[in-house]
């Protein structure tokens, strides 16, 4: 049986955390170890994985060493270089405040099985109990060209993927030192279709993503979500992150013309991006809301 390492970043998470750590519990596919690092909370979060390590052999607390990264980026980052993960054929990566459906491990499994897959991502429900509302998230849009350039597959929390793929990701981002304000699923996703991986999109979806005031990005559904990305984008970040995750990947040799035209940034350029604007996302919406972004945001 395939035995899935999961990988989890906590920080000061215990309003959430059990509940979340019960879901995976619950999975249909038992055939799992549960890594999880904490990034210096401050509240109950290292005691409630104690707690469940003492409880669980297939349950580790990573050690971190007394080194903070400050951000979930990082955190996810020192899960994946810590171990070669020598005995597991898959990696999966988990946030602390989310619930997972009891099949989503085996869901992913079976996806990647059926479509001779190295590497998964599926769509997934956004849920705030204190606005009481639930959204559908659909990410499993048909691939375009360049979309690895300006977005990731889907939310890290739906990734699963060969050891194989691990390996990559630690080879080719073992000179990685910046973390804050960058995003660990995005390039990874920008690295396995850089490496010619085969990456599969479920359509269905297997995750209840929560919605608080302490998520590092949330979903775009809430007006408030809307506002902070709007900010974040005024401010020059997706911009520079996309620079980042195309050097970083590597992207630069198949898409080396497209990175020159966002540097240079002229008018010129972003008239020529405009024309190219539905081989950078997924999805129609998303493309047309990424042309205003090059015209007045970037």
């Amino acid at each position: 049986m395939d035995k899935i390492a999961i990988l989890l970043a906590t920080y000061n998470g215990d309003q959430y955390l059990e509940e979340q750590l019960e879901s995976i519990c619950a999975q249909t596919h038992m055939a799992w170890h549960l890594f999880a690092r904490d990034d210096g909370s401050t509240d109950a979060t290292v005691g409630i994985l104690k707690l469940y390590a003492a409880r669980y052999s297939n349950i580790t607390i990573v050690d971190n060493d007394g080194e903070f990264t400050g951000s979930a980026t990082g955190n996810f980052f020192k899960l994946l270089h810590f171990s070669d993960f020598q005995g597991f054929s898959h990696i999966s990566f988990s946030d602390q405040d989310d619930v997972w459906a009891p099949s989503k491990l085996k869901a992913a499994l079976t996806c990647m099985s059926l479509n001779n897959a190295s590497a998964y991502s599926s769509n997934l429900v956004s849920y705030d109990n204190d606005m009481m509302r639930a959204n559908y998230i659909d990410k499993s849009q048909h691939q375009k060209e360049f979309d690895y350039i300006f977005q990731g597959a889907s939310a890290g929390c739906t990734y699963v993927f060969t050891r194989a793929v691990c390996l990559l990701v630690q080879q080719k981002t073992a000179g990685v030192n910046e973390y804050k304000g960058r995003s660990h699923d995005w390039l990874i996703y920008a690295l396995c279709r850089v490496n010619d991986v085969c990456w599969v999109f479920d359509r269905e979806a297997h995750i209840f993503y929560r919605q608080h005031a302490r998520n590092v990005y949330g979903s775009m559904s809430a007006l408030s979500g809307m506002v902070a990305r709007l900010k974040m984008l005024r401010s020059g970040w997706y911009r520079d992150n996309i620079i980042w995750v195309a050097e970083m990947s590597g992207a630069t040799l198949k898409a080396g013309s497209v990175l020159e035209r966002i540097k240079r940034n002229s008018l010129t350029d972003k008239v020529g991006l405009l024309k190219m604007v539905a081989r950078f996302r997924r999805s129609k919406r998303e493309s047309w809301l990424l042309a205003l972004i090059i015209l007045f945001l970037f």
